[in-house]
């Protein structure tokens, strides 16, 4: 009677295992996942789309895939024979590069919790670590046959289904689906024609990418002299201790931060030590460049307590002063602010 009762349990055991494997899909899934903070469902966001089988897992996002996400992005694929990935980032139009890195998902510490819960109908095992000071949590499920996540991180666990940082930063998954066979390259060529370099090369070209750069003044002598002149694009005042140049600025979104630099050589001389770099504002009828080319008579006046009149530094209907971006200060050698 004991055989019998092992050979139904071992009977029984094969057919589930079985069945198990008849659900997987060999073409792979798309994940879906949404960010969380505090509870409430963070805003604007761009989901995380993982798209993974047997052979590889591309980490994307909602706007790429759809094609509206805006320059820079980057995309991930991890090689699931070996745990590499590429990191590939798009610049610009036509302009992307990318890295490689062979070690960094083998070397990650994580501590394996005796902890479940399920998400999506999937049940889902605990793994934890801290990174930088922040505690995090990875709930992963073996129940369809793929690995993945949302980040690099706990990509050799399973099917990472929900991350939780610090208790209150959460990004977890909301749809499963089944890829189609034709579903299932969803990896570009990008990643094997894009030009690769290290990981610090990499970076600083996907940072200064996120900048527009525009060139005002370069290489120009700034002095007190009878002999310094206008020219078509930039205007002398104050006998060349003034200059001035008209551009035209992109569209500064609300969000955006504009940065200025400044590079300057003193020749040696011991009063030019003080210098600002500023914006002169043509909004209204009346501007500062008028003060300089008509003189300060065309500027409004500001009369203080004792009498005194100060032109141009307080803003009218009519007129707006000066934006200061920097003041500085400078020794006789040369100096990068």
């Amino acid at each position: 009677m004991k055989v019998k009762l092992i050979s139904v349990f071992l009977l029984l055991t094969h057919l589930c295992h079985a069945q198990n494997a008849k659900n997987i899909n060999p073409y792979g899934y798309k994940i879906s996942y949404v960010r969380y903070f505090n509870g409430k469902t963070v805003e604007n966001q761009d989901p995380v789309i993982v798209f993974t089988n047997a052979k590889e897992t591309l980490i994307s996002s909602q706007n790429i895939q759809t094609k509206n996400s805006s320059y820079p992005f980057e995309k991930t694929r991890i090689d699931r024979a070996d745990n590499s990935y590429i990191q590939l980032a798009y610049l610009k139009a036509n302009n992307t590069v990318a890295m490689v890195d062979n070690n960094s998902i083998l070397k990650q510490n994580l501590e394996l919790v005796n902890e479940t819960k399920v998400i999506l109908g999937y049940v889902c095992k605990k793994a934890k670590t801290v990174i930088n000071s922040n505690g995090i949590e990875l709930w992963y499920t073996n129940q369809l046959g793929v690995k993945g996540a949302p980040s690099i991180l706990g990509q050799n666990l399973g099917l990472v289904l929900e991350t939780v940082r610090n208790g209150n930063s959460i990004i977890t998954a909301t749809k499963i689906e089944k890829l189609k066979k034709q579903e299932s390259n969803f990896v570009s060529n990008d990643f094997n024609s894009s030009p690769k370099t290290d990981l610090l090369t990499y970076r600083d070209l996907l940072w200064k990418s996120r900048f527009t750069t525009i060139n005002v003044f370069k290489d120009e002598l700034v002095r007190f002299s009878d002999e310094a002149k206008s020219n078509d694009s930039i205007l002398r005042f104050s006998k060349g201790l003034i200059l001035v140049r008209k551009i035209k600025f992109p569209e500064i979104k609300k969000d955006q931060k504009v940065f200025i630099d400044i590079q300057q050589n003193s020749n040696g001389d011991a009063y030019d030590r003080t210098g600002t770099a500023f914006v002169i504002p043509m909004d209204k009828s009346i501007s500062f460049l008028d003060g300089l080319q008509k003189g300060a008579k065309e500027l409004p006046k500001y009369t203080n307590g004792n009498g005194s009149e100060y032109q141009g530094v307080v803003a009218t209907d009519t007129y707006s002063p000066l934006l200061e971006l920097m003041r500085f200060f400078y020794s006789l050698w040369y100096q990068t602010i």
